[in-house]
């Protein structure tokens, strides 16, 4: 075993393997802690940090249902006897084995304390090891990105580019390692092309329009008010895949407890265990099939290729012919299909049935 302070020295030296954009990657975890002297106050404060960051990864792959009855079952929960138990504590082995890079931002110390935010990375086969050992199944495949357009209902009109709490609280933190990727824009460009109008009145035109330009094919039109104290948002998921039409989801409204932020939170928490509802594969048995690959050219086979052999529930995907315009595979995977095809679409690759030739992948429109 692995002491804690190797363990730590270990993750400080790895800072360059720091990941960013990927769901292993645990961003801006603050750590504060005091002590007797400035060594012991670092100490405990990356030791924490370590394992909140190791918490919030955890969580982030797999459903609390998966956790009960486990050395993961952190949320508090009711026994077989009615009592009340205090949710478990992370081994600090299992999070030093899953850790492989850590780097401080914002370092401050002084004789007794210690304070900074964290980015830690951490090895995907190391948590595939873990959770393998404890039989927790868990989703590693991120879903393509949303863009937010986060609407604040005034007292007078409707704010979307303008500078608001609600559009505050999303461009304030990131997203891009959550499962379900999301993003405000960071800039006015987009004002030239959807207003908060257009957008709660689902204009297809600037929504097509809007998501083209960003490089998304779904969008999230946010809208939130406060009244007499309460605060409240829902909303549109819009999927802009079909070209005829637009596919339409209605969300909430639903109360917030707390701040803006927290709502934003718990917007993309809630995507996230949806998507691993979806995705998360119970049956670790291997399937096999044939399938053909069509593309237009060198850069299109690559994108489909990287898609197929990129997929968490591809466990093998062999070339065996290969064509100007078109690649015979043989696939090995897990799970169902419909979870794999919703995870090729996920990456932007449609998987089809013809009649004629069989199972089919190409670019999906």
């Amino acid at each position: 075993m692995r002491s804690f302070i190797a363990a730590l020295s270990l993750s400080i030296l790895a800072v360059s393997s720091v990941q960013a954009d990927d769901p292993y990657t645990v961003g801006n975890v603050s750590i504060d802690a005091s002590a007797d002297n400035a060594l012991e106050a670092q100490t405990a404060a990356m030791r924490q940090g370590q394992e909140d960051a190791a918490r919030i990864l955890i969580e982030r792959l797999t459903l609390q249902e998966d956790r009960a009855g486990t050395g993961f079952d952190f949320e508090p929960h009711m026994n077989e006897f009615g009592e009340m138990v205090v949710g478990a504590e992370l081994d600090q082995t299992i999070v030093a084995e899953m850790i492989s890079g850590l780097e401080i931002q914002n370092e401050q110390r002084s004789s007794t304390r210690y304070l900074a935010d964290l980015n830690i990375s951490f090895d995907p086969r190391a948590v595939e090891r873990v959770f393998g050992a404890y039989g927790i199944p868990y989703v590693s495949a991120q879903s393509r990105p949303t863009l937010v357009l986060p609407i604040l209902d005034g007292a007078t009109d409707f704010m979307l580019w303008e500078d608001n709490p609600w559009r505050q609280a999303w461009t304030s933190q990131s997203f891009d390692n959550s499962l379900t990727p999301m993003f405000v824009p960071g800039n006015m460009e987009g004002a030239a092309l959807i207003s908060a109008r257009d957008a709660l009145s689902l204009n297809e035109e600037a929504l097509r329009a809007a998501g083209a330009f960003y490089g998304v094919n779904r969008i999230a039109v946010l809208r939130a008010q406060e009244r007499g104290g309460i605060r409240r948002f829902g909303g549109y998921l819009v999927n802009l895949d079909n070209a005829e039409e637009l596919a339409v989801e209605t969300w909430g409204p639903q109360s917030v407890f707390g701040g803006w932020s927290n709502a934003a939170q718990q917007f993309v928490f809630d995507r996230e265990t949806e998507w691993k509802r979806q995705s998360v594969v119970r049956d670790g048995e291997t399937q096999e099939f044939r399938v053909t690959v069509l593309y237009g050219g060198l850069g299109e086979w690559r994108t489909l290729q990287a898609a197929l052999t990129g997929a968490s529930l591809v466990e093998d995907a062999r070339l065996d012919a290969m064509s100007r315009d078109g690649a015979l595979m043989t696939v090995n995977y897990r799970g169902a299909l419909e979870q794999l095809v919703s995870e090729l679409a996920e990456r932007g690759a449609a998987l089809e049935e013809y009649p004629d030739l069989g199972w089919v992948v190409r670019t999906e429109f």
